[in-house]
């Protein structure tokens, strides 16, 4: 089954993506199937610029600009977009990747993937986090948003990568038990990526002006001949500053495989 791409940028300093961005968009339509829209989000310290559109990428003129233009920053996250259900087609509020605020942050997502049945077997009334769209990636991250503000403390800035992930994991277990789910997530500082089937990484090491610089480029497919890397099925890692800082957990032992009817329930009561 055709899902969508992803593609996410984690730099240790403000970095160009245009020659990424210009190797995905053929992918929207022209040489892949990914013809529904697309989006991307740079950002700047707390905040994201996102620009989007439900068009193909491939015959997009904003994104053929962006490519070329030189727009830096140290996170960035690209989505392309094949509608999945059809009838949830070509609309703004179905483009990824998504954003909402939380605690003073511009928080982005943007998925890969099909969850059948997330909508009718939980609600998201009365919650914060609400969508605005159609699309069942749109209501799996208002699940999550809604789980971080729900475990902040009172006063508490973000959270750390280690607190933000053992409050996530649950849910992100339910939710991929329903079918894809594959994702970035991003709060402009760290990013998370969830490799549920399918996610690749490239570590890259620049040298400028004597001064060497960390990269890591994540994306569905790779983009190009370089050594990427397939992430492990079912795993959830953070970068940050270029480097993959994913906190080693502590061995306690197997946890119950958690079920979409346990889990997600609790998480919109």
């Amino acid at each position: 089954m055709t899902m969508c791409e992803l593609f996410a940028m984690s730099a240790d300093r403000p970095t160009d993506v245009g020659h990424s961005l210009s190797l995905l968009m053929p992918r929207g339509g022209k040489i892949g199937p990914h013809a529904d829209g697309w989006g991307v989000a740079y950002y700047e310290g707390r905040a994201a610029r996102i620009f989007k559109e439900p068009a193909p990428a491939s015959e997009s003129r904003c994104l053929a600009l962006l490519a070329e233009y030189d727009l830096k920053s140290t996170t960035v996250i690209a989505h392309i977009r094949k509608a999945n259900p059809a009838i949830f087609g070509r609309a703004t509020a179905n483009t990824h990747p998504f954003e909402r605020e939380w605690n003073g942050c511009s928080w982005v997502f943007a998925h890969n993937g099909k969850l059948p049945g997330l909508k009718s077997m939980s609600a998201l009334r009365n919650q914060r986090f609400q969508p605005v769209g159609d699309t069942d990636s749109e209501y799996a991250f208002c699940l999550i948003m809604n789980a971080v503000a729900r475990a902040a403390l009172p006063g508490e800035g973000r959270p750390s990568p280690k607190k933000l992930l053992s409050t996530i994991r649950p849910i992100v277990d339910d939710l991929a038990g329903l079918g894809e789910f594959n994702f970035i997530l991003s709060d402009g500082e760290n990013l998370y990526a969830h490799a549920h089937t399918k996610l690749h990484a490239l570590r890259r090491t620049i040298e400028t002006n004597g001064r060497k610089q960390s990269v890591t480029l994540l994306a569905t497919a790779p983009l190009t001949a370089e050594p990427w890397q397939p992430l492990a099925p079912n795993s959830l890692r953070v970068y940050a500053g270029g480097s993959d800082i994913t906190p080693v957990p502590r061995r306690t032992g197997i946890r119950p495989r958690p079920t979409a009817f346990g889990v997600l329930t609790a998480a919109v009561a």
